[in-house]
């Protein structure tokens, strides 16, 4: 694989309004989109950084789990640029539930879906030989760094799994890790979509899903020995995350191009999509960190910050490579290929 940019990104200030809002919420699922596509796919296309935004809207099929790793990026990224609708609930659970203060740090740690995914953090780079994972267990935690390669193994390798601590046994099931860098202190965290698929593992401590009802709030789960982080709807998180979601999708449907009124009939979105669409025919991953700065003039400050060799990537048919992932802090690191040769 190529090399890749680490692009540090600093938020510099508070999403103030719907529309930015939803370029910010817009940038993940196109994403997550975008890295869903078969190998084959991209391979013929010249590698991802060929891919424009009319070749995704040819080239994507809809899957049952298109919304579910798309919910991934966007809550791990929500939560990495301080998105005041999660991260200041996601802060408060860490520190009331799980003893963890100084605010909510994401590291991205196990996306998957057909074709190949970078992983966009690298955990092992954002880890310290200090860092401990917490289960919720009596105990000395784990030092997370020094497991990382056997969880990455235990990720599609059954035989892997029982060679990890019983307590952790279950952390390659983790979506995210969050914590915070300055207590160096990490629970490994589930995403789901859809709250009946919520369950617990050995070393997963916290799971985000959306919102059941009112009475749904962040408490312990005893009987699956989790923390539930539940996100509300209302004027919140999953609402601008569906709406951007079904945004998205009816954009694709539409051939990367503004969908008819009644597919898409609020004119926020037609904004939204008739944005996307003047830039139909230029590289996708252009295009995103074009609309993450629309989402706001005075929101992000990215630098280039070096050039690395990737750490890790998902396959269909290989899972999880074995190679560890760059601290986020108060920062978000990204890392975003620089252009494949063919493949």
């Amino acid at each position: 694989m190529p090399g890749v940019q680490v692009l540090q990104t600093i938020q510099a200030d508070q999403i103030t309004d719907r529309v930015r809002a939803k370029f910010a919420m817009v940038a993940p699922v196109l994403e997550a989109t975008l890295y869903s596509l078969a190998m084959s796919r991209v391979t013929r296309l010249g590698g991802f950084d060929k891919i424009t935004l009319h070749d995704l809207a040819r080239e994507f099929l809809s899957g049952s789990g298109d919304a579910g790793i798309c919910f991934e990026y966007a809550v791990h990224e929500a939560i990495a640029t301080e998105n005041p609708l999660i991260a200041p609930l996601a802060s408060e659970v860490l520190e009331d539930l799980c003893g963890i203060s100084g605010g909510a740090v994401s590291i991205l740690f196990g996306p998957e879906k057909n074709g190949r995914i970078p992983i966009i953090e690298s955990v092992q780079d954002a880890l310290t030989d200090e860092s401990r994972v917490y289960v919720g267990n009596r105990g000395h935690p784990a030092k997370l760094k020094r497991y990382i390669p056997q969880i990455v193994r235990a990720f599609h390798r059954h035989e892997a799994r029982n060679k990890l601590p019983r307590s952790i046994m279950g952390l390659w099931k983790a979506d995210l890790f969050l914590g915070n860098t300055g207590s160096d202190r990490w629970v490994g965290t589930t995403v789901k979509i859809n709250p009946t698929a919520l369950e617990g593992a050995q070393g997963l401590r916290i799971g985000i899903y959306p919102r059941v009802d009112k009475k749904d709030v962040p408490r312990r789960d005893e009987k699956l020995n989790l923390i539930r982080l539940p996100l509300p709807y209302d004027a919140a998180f999953m609402e601008l995350y569906y709406k951007s979601f079904y945004l998205v999708r009816a954009f694709l449907r539409a051939d990367a191009s503004v969908p008819p009124p009644v597919a898409l009939p609020d004119a926020e979105d037609r904004f939204v999509t008739a944005e996307l669409a003047a830039r139909r025919d230029f590289p996708l991953l252009d295009v995103l960190q074009v609309i993450r700065d629309m989402s706001q003039e005075s929101l992000l400050d990215n630098k280039t910050v070096e050039t690395v060799e990737p750490t890790a990537a998902l396959s269909e048919d290989e899972g999880l490579d074995e190679s560890p992932k760059q601290t986020p802090g108060s920062e978000s690191v990204s890392l975003s290929p620089t252009p494949l040769s063919g493949s």
